[in-house]
């Protein structure tokens, strides 16, 4: 699956594999004129064995504190895949209209368009009557992206995967929730940060980054955020019964043809007990929980992180 799969065993060396000349490290002005800084996105997981999947396709009941009507693993077991595909991607936009509409209604900024909503109306109603429909295409539609990018980085579950153009940014995500700051938690195994080049997506057409407006988003701003998603997926679910990860998308879709000039896929995995010294050299460069999620909360708890982290014992 991974062009390289590489197991660190400390986090100095992967910040000096960052900074290091590497598959990483640009080359030749080509490899800097695009718009990511390196050519790469980045993902930080918790988990080594996590799979690239977006939160609203990693289990139903995730959705069920942000819409009324909720998925459930029962529907699955038991609606005609159709059925269920309809009352899922409902549920999904659902969520984010709920959230866009409680934000405006106390005065906060959103991209809340009902027109956008409305676009999505005709592919209930083709699922609903067993009409033959093309689910690949512009779904969800480009004009809801932004809003359904924000709800995301607000923590409702979208189709939306996260990534970021910093592998520092990356990294700290990967190694947060595997640190001393998640208390009981804290995860028990090792964690990842992954790296996509952009040239794979240009080659798996199924997988399409998304870019999302970083004005009015201050948490996407500091993270350097950016989306994929897959633009096949219902028709995937329907075929297969299944979400797909990026994973299963790559695998079907890659030409093992293509030779790439850089590794498209890397995957660097650390061991859990390199977390808590992951987060303090990366404090170093900056980057911690207030800095990538900028708020009068975390400004607030700002020394209690850091007296988390350099505690003793």
């Amino acid at each position: 699956m991974f062009d390289e799969d590489i197991s660190i065993k400390s986090a100095r060396e992967l910040i000096d594999c960052f900074l290091d000349e590497n598959i990483l490290a640009p080359t030749s002005f080509f490899d800097v004129s695009e718009r990511l800084t390196s050519g790469y996105l980045f993902r930080g997981q918790a988990r080594k064995d996590w799979s690239l999947l977006p939160s609203a396709h990693r289990a139903p009941e995730l959705l069920n504190n942000y819409t009324p009507q909720p998925p459930s693993k029962r529907m699955l077991e038991e609606f005609e895949r159709r059925e269920y595909l309809a009352f899922h991607i409902h549920a999904e936009l659902r969520a984010v209209q709920l959230f866009l509409e409680s934000a405006d209604k106390v005065g906060l900024s959103t991209p809340l368009d009902y027109n956008s909503l409305a676009l999505h109306q005709k592919i209930f109603e083709d699922l609903s009557s067993g009409k033959e429909i093309e689910l690949d295409s512009d779904f969800p539609a480009p004009q809801f992206l932004t809003s359904m990018a924000m709800a995301q980085h607000y923590g409702v579950p979208t189709r939306l995967l996260d990534w970021t153009e910093s592998p520092l940014i990356a990294a700290y995500f990967a190694a947060e929730k595997a640190s001393r700051l998640a208390g009981s938690d804290r995860e028990q195994s090792e964690f990842s940060i992954i790296c996509l080049g952009t040239q794979l997506l240009r080659k798996v057409s199924s997988l399409t980054y998304v870019s999302a407006p970083r004005a009015g988003n201050h948490f996407l701003r500091a993270q350097r955020g950016a989306f994929t998603v897959i633009k096949n997926a219902n028709q995937y679910f329907l075929e297969n019964g299944k979400w797909p990860s990026i994973e299963d998308i790559v695998t079907k879709e890659r030409d093992p043809g293509i030779i790439y000039t850089r590794s498209p896929l890397i995957r660097f995995s650390l061991p859990v007990g390199e977390a808590d010294e992951l987060l303090r050299l990366l404090y170093r460069f900056d980057v911690s929980r207030l800095t990538v999620m900028p708020s009068f909360e975390n400004a607030a708890e700002h020394l209690a992180y850091k007296r988390a982290l350099w505690q003793k014992g």
